[in-house]
């Protein structure tokens, strides 16, 4: 009997072990279930994150490029200073909104603030995108040359309404000769090809020289793809050109187009209120018919040169002695000068040639005014996250 009843002691021991251990082991594969189950669930919560951190940001741009697309459909001169998504848009599961808003009206740059915001399940994530889109300004300066610039001797450039801005600059070289020659400041373009201080020499280059590494390219406004040539074959397309001669033009909202463009009287203007925005191809332009000559000096000591704009892919700009000119002319392909000499000309305004020629004596007057003059072309020029 003693020998049965430790047997059977000895049996229950046994299932006591049998059923501990089977118990150890459904707590450990119940453990690596609800590991592997956790580990699923924060997989699946991080792929839904990413999901709308991913497709936050395609809203966002998706309210960039709207509005982009709007400033780029403004009528020339439109006086807005702010554009709107007009509200929540939706589109693909998210939800957008855009402001573009710039300072003034003549101002060239917007400011575009764009937030995109997707939904999951009761996750939200959002995610907002400044950028910055702006034109090119054509007039930022009292003179430049594409290639070279030469002062002979007691120039002066300087500028107003607000003072200080009188910079003259190049791709090339420049020379101011004369110990009276003084400007603002001096610009030395496409500097990382030619890294040379002595493009500048005489006596005004002593002024604050500041060095642009990449060239300032004027030469594609004349070409077949420029903004110029553009104008001109628009105009072309409604009627032949012709050559101009006169003593005055009307201001208006539609620019002319001419082969050649010769102010013939010494005291041209530009009547009625606005502007004249005058296209050339290819043919000369010539301000005034004699020495002394008056071209929209319409404000002595202060005229309005944005009045008078003259862009043209001809060779030849022109002025005579001791004229008083008030202009905003671009001439990638001109050398500017005089007809024959051209000492002591007072030129308001701005110059922007392939060359620019003087035998001193010239003052040349930037008008700050001019420098909310774009090209036209509205571009994508930063674009970034600001962080929280």
């Amino acid at each position: 009997m003693m020998a049965i009843r430790n047997r059977l002691l000895r049996s229950g021991r046994d299932d006591r072990g049998s059923m501990l251990l089977a118990l150890s082991g459904v707590l450990v594969v119940t453990g690596i279930m609800m590991a592997f189950l956790v580990t699923v669930l924060i997989a699946q919560d991080s792929t839904r994150h990413d999901y709308r951190y991913t497709k936050s940001i395609q809203g966002a741009d998706a309210g960039v490029q709207q509005a982009y697309y709007q400033i780029n459909t403004l009528p020339t001169g439109s006086t807005s200073t702010s554009l709107s998504s007009g509200g929540t848009v939706m589109l693909d599961g998210v939800n957008y909104s855009w402001t573009a808003t710039r300072p003034a009206a003549e101002s060239l740059t917007w400011t575009v603030v764009s937030t995109g915001t997707t939904t999951v399940g009761t996750q939200t994530t959002t995610r907002k995108v400044t950028a910055t889109i702006g034109q090119s300004a054509l007039f930022n300066m009292a003179a430049f040359a594409d290639s070279t610039l030469n002062f002979n001797g007691n120039n002066l450039a300087t500028s107003y309404p607000a003072p200080g801005q009188g910079q003259i600059g190049t791709n090339g070289s420049m020379t101011l000769l004369g110990n009276s020659t003084s400007v603002d400041a001096v610009v030395l373009y496409d500097y990382d090809a030619n890294p040379d201080p002595s493009r500048c020499t005489g006596a005004a280059c002593s002024a604050p020289t500041t060095t642009n590494g990449s060239k300032l390219d004027i030469a594609g406004a004349a070409g077949t793809d420029g903004f110029i040539q553009a104008q001109l074959d628009t105009c072309k397309a409604v009627a032949p050109l012709t050559a101009f001669v006169g003593t005055t033009i009307a201001a208006r909202p539609e620019p002319y187009c001419f082969t050649s463009f010769f102010a013939d009287t010494q005291n041209f203007t530009v009547t009625g209120a606005g502007t004249a925005r005058i296209f050339v191809e290819g043919g000369d332009v010539v301000l005034g018919n004699k020495n002394h000559s008056d071209v929209n000096n319409d404000i002595p000591g202060t005229p309005t040169s944005v009045k008078l704009q003259i862009y043209t892919t001809g060779q030849t700009v022109s002025m005579y002695n001791q004229g008083q000119i008030a202009a905003a002319v671009y001439a990638p392909n001109a050398a500017c000068g005089g007809v024959t000499s051209n000492a002591a000309t007072t030129y308001y305004g701005s110059m922007i040639c392939k060359t620019i020629d003087n035998v001193g004596g010239w003052t040349f007057k930037y008008d700050t005014r001019l420098s909310s003059i774009g090209d036209g072309i509205w571009r994508l020029k930063d674009y970034s996250e600001p962080g929280p």
